[in-house]
């Protein structure tokens, strides 16, 4: 939002600071999502196509699906230590409920945001990702 708002007003922004999002200038072309993947420019964004799909929407319902997706996201790990999730590919989805309870984030924490998520599911939270034509295009200042 930050970025979006040194866009929309150059002279009243002069400084962004921003944490694991580099800025990039507006493109001047569209580029989907899929072609910047597949063409190895940006092989971690893979996620992403997973996040578009549908697939996690479909597959993850419940509560507990939830928390388990969250704990996955937050670094759980099989007790063969295969992670939940990996940049390229996304969710494992036949990994999660073999997933231990990650280190990052507290029983307590985890509970309360699959609490928030199940009330109106993933599909809100996940547009985001479907909307980069969309904010290509409000980027054309």
């Amino acid at each position: 939002m930050g970025k979006r708002i040194a866009l929309w007003y150059p002279d009243f922004v002069t400084h962004i600071f921003s944490v694991c999002t580099p800025y990039t200038a507006p493109s001047k072309n569209f580029t989907p999502l899929e072609v910047i993947v597949k063409s190895g420019r940006l092989p971690n964004f893979g996620y992403q196509l997973q996040l578009v799909s549908g697939q996690l929407e479909n597959a993850i319902q419940s509560k507990e699906q939830i928390r388990q997706l969250l704990n996955g996201l937050y670094g759980g790990r099989t007790a063969t230590g295969e992670p939940g999730w990996d940049v390229e590919h996304g969710i494992s989805l036949d990994r999660l409920h073999r997933l231990k309870d990650t280190v990052l984030v507290s029983k307590e924490m985890l509970d309360y945001y699959a609490d928030q998520y199940a009330i109106n599911g993933l599909h809100g939270t996940l547009n985001w990702y479907r909307n980069r034509e969309q904010n290509y295009e409000d980027e054309l200042v």
